[in-house]
């Protein structure tokens, strides 16, 4: 479905559907709301931009990919991972002067690196207790106050993990479905 108008709106929508999931995410920290939910709405815009200009643009877009070394390499593992990382971080250097041309614009990350990123959140957050001798899941805050977050504690950490997870299992799904 590739309409002027809906190609237009959502190049406009995507940012407000960002902003407005963040302050959906640090809402839910002290009120109804939080991370699944912001986690939703955050996913929303790029939906909507993959039903406009299709999956392959939101991740040329929006998303970086990651190379990895072929394993039937002869090399050992230490310099497969050296010449990967090498490769990698030409990627992102490549990448890097390509949003400084203004050829490409947004921030680049991989549905599964949300994934891994916010299931390490959220389950990191709940540590925090069992350093300190204390039940696994324990709030603890901090003493210090924020404008927007209020006093900040391991609850935001954990929500914050969970709108990532969100949003990368539902970009996940959607690209995997729009490709079929």
């Amino acid at each position: 479905m590739n309409t002027l108008i809906l190609g237009t709106a959502i190049r406009l929508l995507v940012p407000v559907f960002q902003l407005f999931s963040l302050y959906i995410l640090f809402r839910g920290h002290n009120h109804p709301g939080g991370g699944f939910i912001g986690g939703l709405i955050g996913s929303i815009g790029y939906i909507f931009y993959a039903m406009a200009f299709g999956p392959k643009s939101v991740v040329d877009m929006f998303f970086m990919r990651l190379y990895v070394e072929d394993r039937a390499d002869t090399r050992s593992r230490s310099q497969q991972l050296l010449q990967t990382i090498k490769k990698n971080t030409w990627q992102r250097k490549k990448t890097l002067e390509q949003l400084k041309k203004g050829e490409k614009k947004g921030i680049h990350l991989e549905p599964m690196l949300l994934i891994a990123t916010g299931l390490l959140l959220a389950a990191g957050s709940g540590l925090a207790g069992l350093l300190l001798q204390q039940p696994y899941m324990t709030a603890l805050w901090t003493d210090v106050y924020l404008p927007i977050l209020g006093k900040p504690g391991t609850p935001i950490l954990f929500d914050l993990g969970v709108y990532l997870m969100v949003m990368g299992v539902v970009l996940k799904i959607t690209f995997i479905m729009s490709e079929e």
